[in-house]
């Protein structure tokens, strides 16, 4: 009998082993598949530079994206240290991303931390196959805690820096610039310089007049520009925290528009 209970006994532990080794396989397995599942973007800090600290998001253009076909970009976010809050420049403790909206049916977006950091580079993964053609001007909702004499959540939405556009097929562009325009300056709202793109369907002296909420003009500058994609580079380093207008025009055209100064 003690022979029988023996057998017993290690047949019963041979068992208990390969389910113990069946159990840690498919843990295993289960681990690589969850960590290849979330596999994580890069930010790119060598290409992405936070000019003048006023927090950064790049590409400022993204590529366009076509008709059922697979997108996958990254997108780098270097966020800022500090917010205008009603006159006040108040501290960032840290950022969270709450959601974002308006993104092409079809793509999804993953981002590789949940609450940013000041002085940390993170990157948010926009990938997926677009089932609809258009422009897509994403809504990214965050919640800033600052500090307001003590922590205080803060929520902003962003929906002016990042635009997707989907196109039936890749390679013929739906819109060609053919007459004068204006595009939003980046990074806005800025600290110190500010990059304001144009585009001049011929040879052109481009004016920019910069005016104060009152009206007043703070600078001015001109440049002749050959038919093409042009910058101003401003330098605003000299004026104070607050909302700027600014006029570019031509012989024929102007466009007119507003960017912050932050500090």
């Amino acid at each position: 009998m003690a022979g029988i209970d023996l057998i017993f006994i290690c047949s019963c532990i041979r068992q208990q082993m390969k389910r113990t080794a069946t159990i840690l396989a498919t843990l295993i397995i289960g681990i690589i598949s969850s960590v290849q599942l979330s596999a994580q973007c890069d930010p790119d800090t060598v290409n992405c530079k936070d000019v003048g600290d006023p927090g950064q998001i790049c590409p400022s253009i993204l590529p366009k994206a076509g008709l059922n076909v697979l997108y996958d970009e990254v997108v780098t976010i270097l966020p800022p240290g500090s917010y205008p809050f009603y006159g006040n420049e108040l501290s960032i403790f840290y950022i969270e991303i709450d959601s974002v909206k308006n993104l092409p049916p079809g793509i999804d977006y993953f981002p590789n931390a949940d609450t940013l950091f000041p002085d940390t580079a993170y990157c948010i993964q926009l990938t997926g196959t677009p089932t609809q053609i258009g422009e897509f001007a994403l809504a990214i909702y965050i919640t800033a805690t600052v500090d307001f004499g003590g922590p205080l959540e803060y929520q902003v939405v962003d929906d002016s820096s990042l635009v997707i556009t989907v196109v039936e097929a890749l390679g013929i562009d739906p819109d060609p610039i053919t007459e004068f325009r204006v595009f939003q300056n980046v990074p806005n709202p800025f600290s110190f310089r500010t990059s304001l793109a144009y585009y001049t369907p011929k040879q052109e002296r481009i004016e920019l007049s910069i005016y104060n909420i009152l009206g007043v003009l703070v600078h001015q500058e001109s440049e002749s520009a050959a038919p093409g994609k042009h910058n101003f580079n401003f330098d605003g380093s000299e004026l104070q925290p607050g909302t700027y207008l600014y006029r570019v025009e031509t012989s024929e055209d102007y466009f007119t528009g507003k960017f912050m100064k932050s500090r």
